[in-house]
């Protein structure tokens, strides 16, 4: 059999056994690349492909709700050729490389040639994927006409807007910051200002140390006049989020303040704030206490003074890790705080704990017969404390048993 009616038969097949199926449900073609697409032009469909995982939660969520919708069923059946690729399959990685895969859900609008015209990510509901679903059909939208549209006159700043967004659905971005950078050499500081600017800003820049970063940091109140103070430091935030998480749970101390330092130059309250709250996550998981607890204690008062949360976290941590009573005493002083602003099972009971530490027992034992008050108030058992308690009324016996008389 020739190689090209071979081929011919195998799409015949593959069309054929798709079609017979029905359509009370979306049906995933795991064919492979090629196949599909023969099946696309078979069709005359364009092509929707999944990228999953099998121990991906939201890759099983919106499997098991949104796909499971008659109408997203019975849309995407109609317009689409459905298919699936498993992220860690072997035998994934050249797709994973020719779309420049990362994370998933991830959603590839593919035309019959296996030319990108569309993509978004996560476990989205039913009525926004249906939207991003037809959005991909229209050609006025899809990334080809986007970005062609773009290359005709990077000066225009609607165009470049309109792309970035549609980038933004299913890319990092990071490698949207080019785009926006090219356009923002076009535009002198008096034009700066201005809502579609701040649009292209929002969605296309995360370079903290970019030219236009740093003339929105400066301008910010021009900026909030015309969206709002809100969103402005929204977008600090989010641009500190992105920089830092990845690297604030690591070991590697010498990038994470190389890139806080960075971050510490948005000169906003929130950012502060925030890197405060970084620094306490990256010496916790370094183990590093003494650098924790100086942070913590030169801090504290400043950012989460009216936090119950985390003021309890701050003490928890700085209990378990000093056997010093200057430390002890330091956060002794925090959670009585904690609890005066709003009295708690879990609060009174971390006092007590404190008071153990520094072996203060009868008033350790005071607070936790307080806090197994208050949890059968409530209704609760109480376990912790009947635990803590029985831990101090040994303790207690033993402090107070007579010495041993020794014989003359």
């Amino acid at each position: 059999m020739k190689p090209h009616f071979r081929h011919l038969i195998c799409s015949l097949l593959l069309f054929f056994t798709f079609s017979i199926q029905a359509q009370d449900s979306i049906r995933f073609d795991e064919s492979g690349l090629e196949l599909v697409i023969q099946r696309a032009k078979t069709e005359n469909k364009p092509i929707f492909y999944m990228v999953y995982a099998d121990w991906c939660p939201h890759c099983k969520n919106i499997k098991a709700t949104t796909l499971k919708d008659s109408e997203v069923i019975s849309f995407m059946n109609t317009n689409y050729v459905f298919a699936g690729l498993d992220f860690e399959k072997a035998g994934s990685e050249s797709f994973k490389s020719k779309y420049n895969i990362k994370t998933f859900p991830t959603f590839l609008v593919l035309d019959t040639n296996g030319i990108e015209l569309a993509r978004f990510t996560g476990e989205l509901k039913k009525e926004k994927f249906l939207s991003e679903a037809k959005i991909a059909l229209n050609p006025k939208q899809q990334l080809p006409y986007l970005k062609a549209e773009y290359e005709k006159d990077k000066t225009n700043g609607v165009n470049c807007m309109r792309y970035l967004i549609a980038l933004k659905k299913g890319n990092d971005r990071k490698e949207l910051n080019p785009i926006a950078h090219d356009y923002f050499e076009g535009v002198k500081d008096e034009k700066m200002v201005s809502e579609i600017n701040w649009k292209i800003f929002t969605n296309g820049v995360s370079d903290i140390e970019s030219r236009e970063y740093k003339f929105v940091n400066v301008n910010q109140q021009a900026f909030a006049a015309i969206t709002s103070q809100k969103r402005v430091n929204d977008k600090f935030i989010n641009s500190v989020v992105e920089l830092l998480k990845p690297i604030v749970k690591t070991s590697d101390t010498a990038n994470y303040t190389k890139q806080r330092a960075i971050a510490k130059t948005i000169t906003a309250p929130v950012i502060d704030s925030l890197l405060f709250q970084y620094d306490l996550d990256h010496y916790e998981t370094n183990k590093d206490w003494i650098k924790y607890k100086k942070v913590a204690s030169e801090n504290i008062k400043k950012y989460v003074w009216n936090s119950t949360k985390d003021i309890k976290n701050i003490v928890l941590n700085v209990m378990r890790n000093s056997i010093d009573a200057p430390s002890l005493n330091q956060s002794l002083s925090w959670i009585k705080h904690s609890n005066e602003l709003e009295e708690s099972y879990d609060g009174i009971l971390l006092e007590a704990r404190v008071q153990r530490k520094l072996n203060n027992i009868p008033v350790a034992i005071a607070f936790t017969k307080k806090a197994k008050a208050f949890s059968t108030s409530m209704g609760w058992d109480g376990k912790e404390a009947d635990k803590l308690l029985a831990d101090l009324l040994e303790r207690q016996k033993v402090a107070i048993k007579p010495a041993p008389k020794t014989k003359k």
